[in-house]
């Protein structure tokens, strides 16, 4: 059995993110008409800031999460996951983990962002128990904000 870990990424770490964002990611070019906004960002920076979880399996890093601290929610702007390493439940052990997160930090509330063409993603946090809260469109990307409230952490 393959082992699992989530760990705070390091800076040697952010080559591998930027791949996996970026394979994850590539199959909705054609969706969208461009890159989706994940494959700009800048992971040395995140990754310096604090701001990345990566999910190992067997040691290579198969899975990154980013997230972002706001007042009164947690938000996870990027969650990629290898497409080699998908159908696995890794996208579901890191949306626990940014549930305990989000908990360990005192937050009520998780949020996730996502591009409308991501019907399939959609659907997988649908049935993780988020809801859709607002939709918008920036700089000419139509994102779907969805969010949770968490049982056991004060409101």
């Amino acid at each position: 059995m393959a082992s699992v870990v989530i760990r705070p990424a390091v800076e040697g770490d952010a080559p591998a993110i930027a791949r996996i964002v970026h394979d994850a990611f590539a199959g909705f070019i054609p969706l969208i008409g461009r890159a989706p906004r994940p494959m700009f960002d800048d992971y040395n920076a995140s990754v310096a800031q604090g701001d990345v979880w990566v999910l190992t399996e067997d040691d290579a890093i198969a899975g990154a999460v980013v997230l972002e601290f706001g007042d009164d929610h947690l938000l996870a702007p990027t969650i990629a996951i290898a497409p080699s390493r998908q159908s696995k439940g890794h996208g579901r052990r890191l949306v626990d983990f940014i549930e305990a997160e989000a908990r360990r930090r005192g937050y009520s509330e998780t949020r996730l962002r996502l591009h409308a063409s991501m019907s399939r993603s959609i659907a997988f946090y649908k049935a993780q128990g988020y809801a859709e809260y607002c939709r918008d469109e920036r700089d000419g990307y139509l994102r779907v904000y969805m969010r949770k409230r968490l049982t056991g952490t004060p409101a």
